[in-house]
């Protein structure tokens, strides 16, 4: 079973392992060894501090299997616009665009710029990828609930979700079930069964695959997949196919 990792990173981070690429060779040669056939690539330091400089060196990646991932900031005293920003990152290839709410405290829903944002990736149904981060690792960081509400504010937005731990699954589970475009990362998920849980709950197609990195071992959540308690179908979906089909069903012209 080969894996399409929703949440890539090239660069380092507080607290990342050791294991966590630097570069295009370094990603390929990460991706070969824990079974990655294909990645939305982002860089630390568009999550962590500075999107700009972060695009900049997605930018320059050119093989097929890494997928470019551009993060936006959300500063409204920003020149560039929401559109015109998102025509330079599909002209540049970008595939996802990234967004880090715990980098500046940002309000999904108070934020003039994502909210712009948030309407033109629906029109196309380009993935927005939330990847909630602080300088230290610490469980638990996203707010299901008025997450829940961005995302039936934008229902043809496919939102990706990313932290380092949930433990807290039942507002995790709230809002699987309030939002049905909300689509969860399984190395976010550290309880037993809870890929089994979710997937016969709400179905397989709210999982995506992550290796876990910066800050986790890449070789821990490959067997959460193949040895769920679910089937070869929905164990397929989860490895790729549900990221796959998203990439298949966004309009990036």
């Amino acid at each position: 079973m080969l894996f399409f990792d929703a949440f890539f990173p090239i660069g380092r981070s507080n607290a990342s392992v050791p294991d966590c690429p630097r570069t295009q060779d370094q990603a390929l040669s990460v991706m070969r060894r824990w079974d990655v056939d294909r990645a939305l690539v982002y860089h630390t330091v568009s999550r962590d501090s500075d999107p700009q400089q972060g695009n900049g060196a997605v930018a320059g990646l050119s093989d097929p299997a890494l997928l470019q991932v551009w993060a936006f900031d959300p500063a409204y005293v920003i020149p560039e616009s929401p559109e015109h920003f998102l025509r330079r990152a599909l002209a540049g290839g970008a595939r996802a665009v990234l967004l880090n709410p715990l980098m500046r405290r940002i309000d999904l829903r108070r934020s003039p710029r994502v909210g712009q944002l948030a309407r033109l990736l629906e029109q196309r149904r380009i993935p927005l990828l939330l990847a909630y981060w602080k300088t230290d690792p610490e469980e638990d960081l996203v707010d299901w609930y008025p997450l829940t509400d961005f995302c039936l504010d934008h229902p043809d937005l496919p939102v990706l979700v990313w932290e380092w731990r949930t433990r807290s699954n039942r507002p995790l589970f709230d809002a699987l079930a309030g939002a049905g475009n909300l689509k969860v990362a399984v190395s976010a998920l550290w309880q037993a069964q809870s890929v089994d849980q979710i997937c016969e709950t709400f179905g397989a197609q709210r999982l995506v695959f992550s290796l876990g990195l910066p800050h986790l071992d890449p070789g821990s959540f490959q067997a959460g997949v193949r040895y769920a308690g679910i089937g070869d179908e929905a164990k397929l979906r989860i490895a790729g196919g549900n990221l796959e089909q998203l990439i298949a069903e966004a309009s990036y012209g």
